[in-house]
């Protein structure tokens, strides 16, 4: 997991983060780029992607999951063959998410927010 500045906008490693209350900061951590103090923002609240392009294919891998689920939902009868297809357009998005945008989605970055 990757925490991302708030002032200077730079990723770090959550293990990175500098320790606020040994340094006499109550609530919060520092950035160990820029020193400040910061605290994290829940994910619901901000996504940080690495990258325009991998923004546009969360979008577009989103939008896919959810046509595919509508797709199953109102399907009568469900049959094996409409699991299969369904899922077989979900592999290839997985595999492409997996090469091109493995930062996304096995490490993911936090946001941040100043300490008030």
């Amino acid at each position: 997991m990757n925490y991302q500045c708030c002032y200077c906008k730079e990723e770090f490693p959550a293990i990175e983060a500098i320790d606020g209350y040994k340094e006499g900061y109550k609530i919060g951590f520092l950035c160990p780029k820029c020193g400040k103090n910061i605290q994290d923002t829940p994910m619901n609240e901000e996504w940080v992607f690495s990258s325009d392009s991998s923004k546009v294919f969360f979008v577009i891998f989103m939008g896919y999951f959810f046509l595919a689920w509508i797709f199953l939902e109102f399907s009568e009868p469900i049959t094996p063959a409409h699991y299969i297809i369904a899922l077989a357009g979900l592999v290839p998005f997985l595999i492409y998410g997996h090469i091109k945008h493995a930062k996304d989605m096995y490490s993911p970055t936090i946001g941040t927010k100043p300490v008030k």
